[in-house]
Order: C-alpha cells, then structure tokens, then sequence
C-alpha cells in the first residue's frame, strides 16, 4: 500500500503541474485579449482624431477660400472705385486746365547717339562756321537788344548754334556773354545758352539770374519722338528774375503751330501776372488757344502753385480753377490731385 502511495506522487506532481500552467495560459490569454481591446479602442480613438483633423483642414480650406473670394471682391470693388474716380475726374472732359509743355530734354545728341530731324543731321556743317561761343552770343545778343526775336530763332536753329547748345550736358551749366562782377560771376547784363535750345538775355546778379530777362526754348522734333505734341513751337517768360528764378511780375507764353495741333486740344497760350519761384502765385490772367482756332480768356488766382477753386460746382475730385471773362458761368476744372506746382515747369530746378 505503502508502495503505491509512493508511486502515485509523481503523477499528482504532473498534474499540478499541468494546471499551473493551464491557469497561466488562461491568465496570459485573457490579458492578450485585454490589450488587443485597449489596442483596438486607442486606434478608434487615433481615427477619430484623424476624422477631426479632416474637418478641420477642410474647415481651414474653406476659409481661405472665402477670404480668396472676399480679396477678389475687395480688389474688384476697388478697381470699379479706381474706375468711378476717373470717370469723375473726366466730368469736364472739354473743360480742363491744359499743363502746358513738360519738362523734358530735345539734346541732339542722345546716349552718344546722333538724332535726326526729317533724316538730316541737324548738325551738320556745324564747324563750317568757324566761330566761337562768345562771338555767337555777341551775334545774337545785338537781335536781342532790338527785340527782333524771329532773328533770335534764326540764329538758334543754325547748326552752329545747336552745336553749342547740344555740348552742355549739365541743366545747371551754360555759355554766357556779357557784365561780370569782380569775382568774374555773370553780373549787369549778359546773354546766356543752355541745354536743349534754350537762351537767356537779361540782368544778372553774383551769377544768377535776377533782376528783369527774358527767357526762351525753341523746340526741335526729332525723328525717333514719336510722343512729343509739335503744336509747340516754343516757350517764353519774360519778366522780373530773383535766385535765377521767375519772380515778380511776368509773362509765360508759348508760341504754337496750330496746323500741328491734335484734335479737340487746348493749349496754354498765355499766363501774365505774379509768379513766385517759379510758381503762379497771384492774379493770373490766361488765354488758351483750341485746336481750331478758338481762342479764350480767364481769369484765376494762385497761391505758390495752387489754385485757389471758385465755389459754384466744386465737388471732391475736381475744382474750377479759372473763370471765362466773358462767361461767368464757364470754368477751367483741375482735378484736386493735380492742383499743386503750377508753373513754369520748364525752369524748375
């Protein structure tokens, strides 16, 4: 009895055994199927998550695309505004103050390059002369003197004469001819040529223009200017000078070729009265001429280059600047933006 009991100790050891470890298998299976719970619950979460994102971004899409609208709308709501501006600004089309001539260089020689005019040279036989500088403002400054200014223009469109005024290159450089000062400055009276056919004759003070002269441009078109309006023939102020400057009482006119007018155009052809450095700046009397032959006067009033705007039909974008003396209900308009540095462009510095 003894023996058997002893022989089956080993087999209930085994079978211990056997459940321990189908216990364990139990154990580790159920925590297997805990974690692929949890796994599986983490990556639901994870996708929602994602889903959220998505909405997001397509939330995010959307905005922009509405910003994208609202910038096209703004851009074209300013356009049209831009557009309503200008159509303001043109409610006088046929009644607009004309600016006159810009400043711009007519030098002969371009970049080095020699320009034409009608396919010549305008140069040519420029040495044939054999004169100097002050020989050729002594010459033109006795026509000066009898104030025969068609020969002035003569002498000014000869090649000799371009010649010299072609080689400064410097808007503050000239030639000059006349009264000196003991420091040898331009002082009394004397005769000047600058840039760009343009001349002086008159009083001179420590090198500046001042005192009373007249001041004169004649133009040259030439053959690759295709933009330039050839009804100007040629600019003019004469009158009182101070810091070689326009100032005081004076005269701006503009001779003009109305054959070469563009159509509908009116020109600037004369503004007497106060100027002050250049600017209109007082009672200012104009004539204008159409490019049919029409010519008109007007009277305004500036102050240091701004007109000063009659009340009756002024509004936001334009003003009435000048007034027809015959017409008291007739006006030059100015838009307001462009109401500002009136004057003799030309001589600005």
């Amino acid at each position: 009895m003894d023996d058997k009991k002893r022989d089956l100790i080993p087999v209930a050891a085994i079978a211990l055994f056997l459940v321990i470890i189908i216990a364990l298998c139990a154990v580790r299976l159920h925590q297997r199927r805990e974690t692929r719970a949890e796994i599986a619950e983490t990556e639901s979460t994870q996708i929602w998550y994602s889903e959220e994102q998505a909405e997001s971004a397509e939330s995010e899409t959307k905005d922009a695309a509405d910003q994208t609208e609202e910038t096209t709308a703004g851009k074209k709501q300013t356009a049209e505004r831009g557009q309503q501006e200008d159509e303001t600004l043109t409610e006088h089309p046929d009644s607009k103050l004309p600016a006159g001539k810009g400043k711009e260089s007519q030098g002969a020689k371009q970049e080095g390059n020699l320009r034409t005019v009608s396919g010549n040279d305008p140069l040519s036989g420029a040495e044939s002369a054999n004169k100097t500088n002050e020989e050729m403002l002594l010459e033109m400054s006795g026509y000066w003197e009898q104030d025969n200014m068609d020969a002035v223009e003569d002498l000014a469109m000869l090649p000799w004469y371009m010649r010299m005024s072609s080689d400064i290159s410097d808007a503050n450089s000239f030639y000059y001819y006349g009264e000196r000062s003991s420091a040898g400055q331009p002082d009394g009276t004397g005769i000047a040529c600058y840039a760009d056919n343009a001349y002086y004759y008159g009083e001179w003070s420590n090198g500046k223009r001042e005192g009373n002269g007249k001041w004169v441009r004649f133009y040259v078109y030439y053959d690759d200017d295709t933009t330039s309006d050839r009804a100007y023939r040629e600019h003019m102020y004469a009158g009182e000078w101070k810091n070689d400057l326009p100032d005081g009482e004076g005269q701006e006119h503009y001779e003009l070729d109305m054959s070469k007018a563009a159509k509908k155009e009116r020109y600037i052809q004369n503004v007497i009265g106060t100027f002050r450095s250049g600017f209109y700046s007082g009672e200012m009397y104009l004539t204008t001429l159409n490019w049919d032959g029409n010519q008109e006067e007007w009277n305004g009033f500036a102050d240091a280059g701004i007109w000063s705007p009659y009340g009756a039909g002024s509004n936001r974008k334009e003003v009435p600047v000048c007034q027809d003396v015959d017409d008291d209900n007739n006006y030059l308009w100015l838009s307001v933006r462009d109401n500002k540095n009136r004057g003799i462009y030309e001589l600005m510095p």
